[in-house]
């Protein structure tokens, strides 16, 4: 059943049930709040244990029957038809910049020179609030902080997600967050003052104008489930991979912790861990294939590609005699319409006829990669410091494969292509590039084009 109610001068509607602040955050409009994260929508929690923690969400409140307003929490009101909401009124601003300075004395962080700027909601605030002063000396009760620890121990978060609990300000959270197996992470969403974040094993985070981060609402490409995933990005460095705000479930551990999203992406070829011109990166690639031994030569291959890729590399690959070659991440393959799952076969089209046996490497000396097609970032570290300047690596990002690659040549990825792909239910879904298109990267295909004309 559907409520109608006023906010701010303007009518609404709203599921029944719904709080004041589930409803408009349903609708995108954010109703200040340190605590609550749209309750029953994510379904983190049931019981509304974290109500009134923060207090932010004070709004004015007039029933239908009722003549004047009165202040009741938007996390704790529940809608009703008829009903007058007001939000932003002079005595509301007076109580939530009183409320958020008091916050903010007893937290420690300088937010003006936080690194967590970006994503944090209590500095969203206190811009919008336009509020601004030194953090206290006594804030971040150690005694508070000890009890958060214990409570993140029993959380058990993976060993990638750190913790700074400077930036805690105690909003209850922790406490009622309810672990879904292999969602571990999820708290590093949930937590209004990110003090928990991913740290990935290759590439260490930038330090660019946080002015600068955008974001943007893509899939991850983890798995063959393609769940709705938010980028935060500056230029071709991810910064933050997180779950969009109102899904059921959040980002899965595997995904978070995905190495090659915070890599900067090739522009130009790599010789040797250096960027390199194309005319003389072909004339290197043409003698490092000229001096192949085929008998002792391997081709590793990833198929986290599209689709037209994996064929011509296919064919690539049986062009040169190389017979030893392992489709080692074997999870999808895409064209530039539609991204496939290549074990429930949709729409009748795969590349499970592209599956080969993986194959002993160990026994060859020269090699031939496309992309990650080692799948363990612990193999991939090995492989290229045991093999290093003995291979050529076809990569969209800049990894330890391609820094101690022979050559290393920049590709386009499936970040890169814009259109439709159909998810692992059967439903098409609409498909947003989160990286700028290079005039540089070429499909796989053009690029070897290029390199025998």
């Amino acid at each position: 059943m559907i409520v109608k109610f006023n906010f701010d001068g303007k009518t609404v509607s709203a599921q029944k049930g719904y709080t004041i602040l589930q409803a408009m955050s349903y609708i995108n409009i954010d109703i200040p709040h340190l605590c609550s994260y749209k309750i029953n929508s994510t379904n983190t929690y049931e019981e509304k244990n974290s109500i009134l923690m923060c207090r932010l969400c004070l709004v004015k409140v007039k029933r239908k029957n009722e003549n004047s307003y009165s202040f009741k929490y938007a996390c704790n009101e529940i809608v009703e038809n008829g009903m007058s909401v007001l939000n932003d009124d002079e005595d509301i601003i007076k109580y939530r910049t009183s409320l958020l300075k008091s916050i903010l004395y007893m937290h420690k962080p300088i937010c003006e020179s936080c690194k967590a700027d970006y994503i944090c909601q209590l500095k969203k605030y206190l811009d919008i609030y336009n509020i601004s002063m030194p953090a206290s000396e006594n804030a971040s009760d150690e005694n508070d902080i000890k009890e958060i620890k214990e409570i993140i121990n029993k959380i058990k978060l993976p060993s990638y997600i750190k913790a700074n609990y400077e930036r805690c300000i105690n909003c209850g959270i922790c406490q009622d967050y309810k672990v879904i197996d292999g969602y571990n992470s999820m708290i590093t969403d949930l937590c209004p003052t990110h003090v928990f974040e991913p740290q990935r094993s290759i590439d260490k985070k930038l330090d660019e104008d946080i002015s600068d981060i955008k974001n943007i609402n893509s899939f991850c490409i983890g798995c063959n489930h393609l769940c709705d995933v938010n980028y935060s990005y500056v230029d071709y460095s991810i910064k933050d991979i997180s779950s969009p705000k109102g899904k059921k479930y959040g980002l899965c551990d595997y995904g978070r912790k995905l190495d090659y999203y915070s890599n900067n992406i090739l522009e130009n070829p790599f010789y040797n861990g250096m960027a390199y011109e194309f005319d003389k990166a072909k004339e290197l690639y043409h003698k490092f294939i000229n001096e192949l031994n085929i008998e002792s030569s391997a081709a590793l291959i990833s198929t986290m590609y599209p689709i037209e890729d994996i064929k011509a590399f296919d064919d690539f690959i049986y062009s040169l005699g190389i017979k030893n070659a392992s489709f080692i991440k074997n999870k999808m393959a895409t064209n530039s319409y539609n991204i496939r799952d290549n074990y429930t076969n949709i729409n009748n089209y795969s590349i499970k006829d592209l599956k080969k046996l993986d194959n002993d490497i160990n026994k060859s000396n020269k090699f031939i990669v496309l992309g990650d097609g080692l799948d363990d970032n612990d193999d991939r570290i090995d492989f290229a410091k045991k093999n290093k300047g003995n291979y050529i690596v076809f990569t969209p990002y800049f990894s330890v494969l391609a820094y101690n690659a022979y050559i290393a040549f920049p590709i386009q990825y499936l970040g890169e292509f814009e259109g439709h792909y159909i998810d692992s239910h059967g439903k098409t879904k609409k498909m947003t590039s989160f990286l700028d298109k290079n005039k540089n990267r070429l499909s796989l295909r053009d690029l070897l084009k290029y390199l025998y004309l």
